[in-house]
């Protein structure tokens, strides 16, 4: 039996970080790759894209991923950076990967979204996987 694959999409905030200490707990690191992702919106303007603003966002999306990939010292662990809509560039990875879990946190939107949030939602709504939800 092969190694899991489990996908870990962050965005900078603390609450998304807790998904790499719930894997130290339930995962052991020789039985998994972790894949860390970091996804950026695209924001257009006038159907611009502002090419300073691009270049400035891979690099704070690259800095997050090798602070995220050093907490998980000791586990194989790849990192993946792109622009689009996170949801819909998690589903997408997850599959080109063929992932096993994708571990993310739960959202502090309020309403139902506060449940698991808009982009959690989505990625549970589509994901040919299993989906953890990391509370706060």
């Amino acid at each position: 039996m092969g190694k899991k694959k489990v996908l870990v999409p962050v965005d900078g905030t603390e609450r998304s970080m807790h998904s790499l200490s719930l894997i130290k707990e339930i995962f052991d690191k020789e039985n998994v790759e972790i894949i860390i992702m970091n996804v950026k919106e695209l924001v257009f303007v006038d159907g611009i894209s502002l090419s300073e603003e691009i270049r400035n966002a891979e690099i704070s999306g690259k800095k997050l991923l090798k602070e995220a990939s050093q907490i998980m010292d000791g586990y194989n662990v790849e990192t993946f950076f792109t622009f689009g809509y996170p949801g819909d560039e998690i589903i997408k990875k997850s599959l080109e990967d063929e992932i096993n879990y994708i571990v993310m946190t739960k959202s502090t939107k309020k309403g139902l979204h506060r449940m698991i949030g808009s982009v959690t939602a989505n990625v549970v709504k589509q994901a040919k996987c299993i989906v953890v939800i990391v509370p706060e």
